[in-house]
């Protein structure tokens, strides 16, 4: 191909079809995700690649049938040992053989050592949590995920590295917004792939707290979720002026 576009890839999490404007949520407001779909294609009868986050993530990042992947049920503990096999190729690994650099924003979920992280799969940055939001503690109590550890908590990754644990969820989707403003100024004189796999919609484990969101969009609209629909099209706004 003489001149490849730059691709982003958003990918929403427990998103479904009428929650958003262009599908005819008449309570959601998502003006950024609606101008994307009246300037594109809205394509009505595409289905995720599963019905779990994990298994979904890795068809799309594959192209393979979830089933052969096998990262369900293994990656659905925080010490889970396993993630998608070194024998799968991602998107990014093939974008990154044809000279494409990569980043990542956001919930991973394929395995969260080290050698299953996005910068061992393709991806020349990242920023984001490891697993599911309902997979870590905020508070040091019991969370969803584990009856029997209850000190697990939920971190955010930069790179490699824990960059803050627990994460701190009112902040995260002002941070998401910076990484990704930053790595497209930076990325602007090459060939990009950013993959932003959104932690909204996904409920959180902490008391009182059913939907991760930001002060900004906390108690704005007449359900928690649509407040975290809000703050992901809020943040879809932010990628897309860069533009």
């Amino acid at each position: 191909m003489p001149n490849p576009p730059n691709l982003i890839l958003f990918f929403a999490d427990n998103l479904g079809f009428a929650d958003v404007g262009c599908f005819g949520a008449a309570a959601s407001r998502t003006p950024n995700i609606d101008r994307l779909a009246s300037e594109g294609l809205r394509l009505k009868n595409w289905n995720s690649g599963a019905s779990l986050c994990s298994p979904s993530r890795a068809a799309l990042l594959t192209g393979r049938l979830e089933v052969r992947t096998g990262v369900f049920p293994r990656v659905f503990k925080q010490n889970a040992a396993h993630g998608l096999p070194d024998s799968e190729t991602t998107l990014a690994q093939s974008l990154r053989d044809v000279g494409y650099y990569n980043g990542a924003i956001g919930k991973w979920h394929l395995g969260q050592r080290s050698q299953y992280l996005p910068t061992r799969r393709g991806f020349d940055e990242y920023l984001g949590v490891p697993y599911s939001m309902d997979m870590g503690s905020l508070d040091g109590g019991r969370h969803c995920a584990d009856d029997v550890n209850s000190t697990a908590w939920l971190p955010l990754l930069h790179n490699e590295t824990v960059a803050e644990q627990p994460v701190d969820v009112d902040r995260l989707a002002s941070r998401y917004a910076a990484f990704a403003r930053s790595f497209l100024r930076r990325s602007a004189a090459r060939r990009f792939f950013l993959y932003v796999a959104f932690s909204h919609v996904h409920q959180l484990c902490a008391p009182g707290r059913g939907q991760w969101v930001g002060p900004a969009f906390a108690n704005t609209s007449a359900r928690p979720f649509d407040d975290a629909v809000a703050e992901m099209d809020w943040l879809t706004g932010e990628v897309m002026r860069e533009q």
